[in-house]
């Protein structure tokens, strides 16, 4: 009996919590968990002439965050899919409607999870990863073939349409960023990140503001890794702000659709002083 009464006031305690939750919820006008981010989700959005962007969520660390993909199309039909949000069949049916998928692109060595699903539905497209990607545990233990490293300067089978560069910083990070050159898109992965506390849960929430997450700029834990890369990191910040893109598209978080060149440059003052 006094295990059952012990139950029945946890069980009641546990709906008065959630209860406050879903009221503090509604008052503090935080995100529902289950609708994160940008919608509609999973479905090109199309930004400019042969560029398209998916949005989605992820989990990560136990955390719901906003998630991008970004679609491109060359001047021979071919797309390229850039850090490749999660495969459904009607994405996929989407995307084949825009062109035959090519080229699948890990940006970064965090960026690759989602890459076996598309694989196995696009087997004729390559698969093109930043240097070390294919060095790692994780990758060598599952499924995913990498066909080609990124470099510093594009290769033939987008040269015409895209320029593209390396970010290194230390402990094995690595970032690779593309320019689209008709729209003068600049596209990034992880390097700033403009996570919108509104559209997230709460939890997802206080993380991303302690992690800096949230202000347009690079969060405190890419920082370390770039401060570590030195000279070399801080020349390839350069190489990027030169750019001078009129949109600046991310991973996670809000684009720069206005003043994108001024707002790079903030984004990126805490390395060029540093």
């Amino acid at each position: 009996m006094t295990w059952k009464r012990g139950a029945l006031g946890a069980g009641i305690a546990a709906a008065g919590a959630a209860a406050l939750y879903r009221l503090w919820l509604a008052r503090s006008g935080a995100a529902d968990p289950k609708q994160v981010g940008y919608p509609p989700l999973a479905s090109p959005k199309q930004l400019d002439e042969g560029l398209w962007i998916v949005d989605d969520t992820m989990v990560a660390s136990g955390l719901s965050l906003p998630v991008r993909m970004t679609v491109l199309r060359l001047d021979n039909g071919d797309l390229v899919l850039h850090s490749p949000t999660a495969f459904t069949p009607r994405l996929a049916g989407a995307l084949r409607a825009l062109g035959p998928v090519r080229h699948l692109i890990a940006p970064t060595t965090a960026h690759w999870t989602n890459l076996a699903d598309w694989q196995r539905a696009f087997p004729q497209a390559a698969t093109w990863a930043v240097p070390g990607l294919r060095e790692r545990l994780q990758v060598r233990l599952s499924s995913v073939l990498i066909d080609s490293d990124l470099g510093e300067e594009a290769p033939s089978e987008w040269a015409d349409a895209l320029d593209q560069g390396l970010i290194r910083g230390g402990g094995g990070f690595c970032e690779s960023y593309f320019f689209h050159k008709s729209s003068r898109t600049l596209i990034l992965c992880d390097t700033i990140q403009n996570l919108e506390p509104h559209k997230l849960p709460p939890v997802t929430r206080l993380a991303v503001q302690a992690a800096g997450g949230n202000r347009g700029t690079t969060a405190h834990h890419v920082r370390k890794a770039l401060k570590l890369g030195g000279e070399a990191a801080r020349k390839a910040i350069g190489r990027v702000t030169a750019l001078q893109p009129e949109r600046v598209i991310f991973a996670h978080g809000a684009i720069f659709e206005t003043n994108a060149a001024a707002r790079l440059q903030q984004a990126f003052a805490w390395m060029t002083r540093a």
